[in-house]
């Protein structure tokens, strides 16, 4: 039986489907949880910048309040930053029994031009990844 599930997602409304599909489990399975969120960290890629501590803030605060509507589960937050975010995902999830996240459903060339987080996720877990594709 999975004891860790890692849910790693971008707070947007098209990862939402994989974040309640991931606590759904926990429940049922009385894993533990990972609520996880990786901020892009522009310090390499300047045209990029934002507010990089606001926006951890925000995420933070957002996880937070989620985790705190969770029962029956241990859960916890982790907001961290980096270059790479797929990256740091697979690492971060790397003890977990099993790792979700979203997938926008971007294809041909948009995928290309924008790359893909639940792509690169897929292709260097070391864990079985849950990919939940968003709402239509």
């Amino acid at each position: 039986m999975p004891k860790e599930l890692c849910i790693a997602t971008d707070l947007s409304p098209a990862g939402a489907p994989a974040v309640q599909l991931g606590l759904d489990w926990a429940r049922r399975l009385r894993a533990r949880v990972l609520l996880l969120h990786v901020v892009h960290d522009p310090e390499l890629t300047p045209a990029l910048a934002n507010d990089v501590p606001g926006e951890v803030a925000a995420a933070r605060a957002q996880l937070e309040q989620l985790a705190a509507t969770v029962a029956g589960t241990e859960c916890r937050v982790e907001v961290r930053t980096a270059e790479d975010v797929a990256a740091a995902i697979v690492k971060l999830a790397a003890h977990a029994d099993y790792l979700f996240v979203g997938s926008r459903g971007r294809s041909g060339i948009e995928r290309l031009a924008l790359g893909s987080v639940a792509t690169a996720v897929l292709r260097h877990s070391t864990v079985p990844v849950v990919c939940v594709p968003a709402g239509d």
